[in-house]
């Protein structure tokens, strides 16, 4: 069985301190049994804050970095979900910022991309990598 799944989530939007994101999901083994379950959070607030800027001792350069157990397949499902709404209270002047979602296995990269999340609704994303992914 291959090694496990490096996974790493940042941007570089300087308001990302006013979303919490949260990882759900699994790795398994290339019959589909389940190797580990996935459930990692950084949260900074709770939803409903209205926090006027960032916390304090919260890190500007936040990122989610862990590798998964062995598996062969993985499905990953990413939440980023505000708690304070955008700076800008214009739709049009709270343009979607990017998150980056690199995720690789024995050196080699297998998803990596910037994704584009709306400042006002946050976003769902869903990324399935491994035997018989479309991805």
């Amino acid at each position: 069985m291959p090694e496990g799944f490096s996974i790493e989530i940042s941007s570089d939007y300087a308001e990302l301190w006013r979303y919490n994101i949260s990882l759900t999901g699994e790795v398994a083994d290339a019959d589909g049994r389940r190797t580990e379950y996935i459930g990692r959070a950084s949260d900074v607030a709770p939803v409903g804050s209205s926090l006027k800027a960032a916390p304090a001792g919260y890190d500007p350069d936040r990122r989610m970095n862990f590798t998964t157990a062995a598996g062969e397949r993985l499905t990953l499902y990413i939440y980023v979900i505000p708690h304070t709404l955008p700076k800008q209270r214009v739709v049009d002047q709270a343009r979607p910022f990017a998150l980056h979602v690199r995720i690789g296995r024995s050196g080699e990269t297998l998803y990596d991309r910037r994704l584009s999340i709306n400042q006002w609704s946050g976003d769902n994303i869903e990324i399935k990598l491994g035997a018989e992914c479309p991805e």
